[in-house]
């Protein structure tokens, strides 16, 4: 009996006693969060985030493998079946992005255990601060985000501001690390010890763009039949989002009853604008009955028309006439 209890307990004492040995280390990354992007602007959109690295020496390590070697790996994300791109996504909806090691978002972080994407962060070597006991030694590292430029085409859900994103839990991180007592960084090929979840993601945001061109009913002698002439207006806003776009009533203020003035004098010439080449539709502001003309974004440039027409009226003195008009996008 004495053996059999002796035995168990010098096991336990084995037990207890490993752990203390042991170095080790953990890291926790912070989130990026991209904000609001806009697709249809179709710049790259860049963020940054970093990873807190700690490690750990016991009481009795002394100088003994003062210095820890850490390999941060990176997989696909949840929503991504590659590292190159990766993507965030809304349901089946995605945008390519990815993340980087440098500053220069040259190099893509990769993983000790992916082929082709075989680049994880080599952390500098952390070294126990004691020299003749335990330890605690932290660093910090910068990974870098961005969204790729021209994706003029990713929607909006159910048109309002929509959360994108990818989820880098489980599998798609690992920590690897090493304890020797060289300064110099090894390769990363040691097996994952741990992992440092964190999440991605971009906020696509309702956004519209809109330019137009002049409209010119040309040179005529007088005015004794109406003129017509028409122009456009080119109006671009994210895939999805709903969008009206009102005219105003020009330099007198009022839709129903626009004037051009004459160039250095105060003549006026009478004209207005329509909806439609019916020319039944009058686009204003909503007000006395005008319209407002609508649409839906599809993230690519939308040509709208302007038609306008001169009534026949007695003519006024020879000049240039003209108005503003100012086109507003509401959406």
């Amino acid at each position: 009996m004495k053996r059999f209890w002796s035995a168990i307990v010098l096991g336990m004492a084995a037990m207890a006693c490993a752990p203390a040995w042991a170095q080790s280390c953990s890291a926790s990354a912070s989130a990026m969060d991209f904000g609001g992007v806009s697709p249809i602007r179709l710049a790259a959109v860049d963020a940054m985030g970093s990873v807190a690295v700690t490690c750990q020496w016991p009481p009795q390590a002394g100088s003994s493998r003062a210095y820890a070697h850490v390999c941060l790996s990176l997989g696909s994300g949840t929503s991504s079946t590659s590292l190159n791109p990766r993507y965030l996504a809304n349901g089946g909806q995605t945008m390519r992005f990815n993340l980087y090691r440098d500053a220069a978002r040259s190099q893509i972080w990769g993983s000790v255990l992916n082929i082709l994407v075989n680049s994880p962060i080599a952390v500098p070597a952390l070294r126990n601060p004691s020299a003749s006991s335990g330890g605690t030694a932290r660093t910090t590292v910068s990974y870098y985000g961005r969204i790729a430029a021209n994706q003029p085409s990713v929607p909006l859900i159910n048109g309002v501001a929509s959360t994108y994103l990818d989820n880098f839990s489980g599998v798609h991180t690992a920590l690897s690390v090493s304890f020797d007592n060289s300064s110099g960084t090894p390769a990363c090929s040691v097996l994952p010890v741990a992992t440092f979840p964190f999440v991605v993601q971009a906020q696509v945001i309702n956004d519209c763009t809109i330019s137009a061109t002049d409209l010119n009913f040309g040179s005529v002698g007088v005015l004794s039949q109406a003129l017509q002439a028409s122009s456009s207006l080119n109006v671009r806003c994210t895939n999805g989002n709903a969008w009206r776009i009102s005219l105003s009533g020009g330099a007198g203020g009022d839709v129903l009853a626009r004037r051009m003035q004459r160039v250095g004098g105060s003549d006026q010439v009478r004209y207005q604008l329509y909806t439609a080449a019916a020319r039944s539709v009058i686009w204003g502001d909503g007000t006395g009955g005008t319209s407002l003309v609508s649409g839906t974004g599809t993230g690519q440039a939308q040509t709208v028309g302007v038609f306008g027409t001169v009534p026949a009226q007695a003519t006024p003195r020879p000049g240039t006439y003209s108005d503003t008009v100012i086109a507003t996008v509401n959406f």
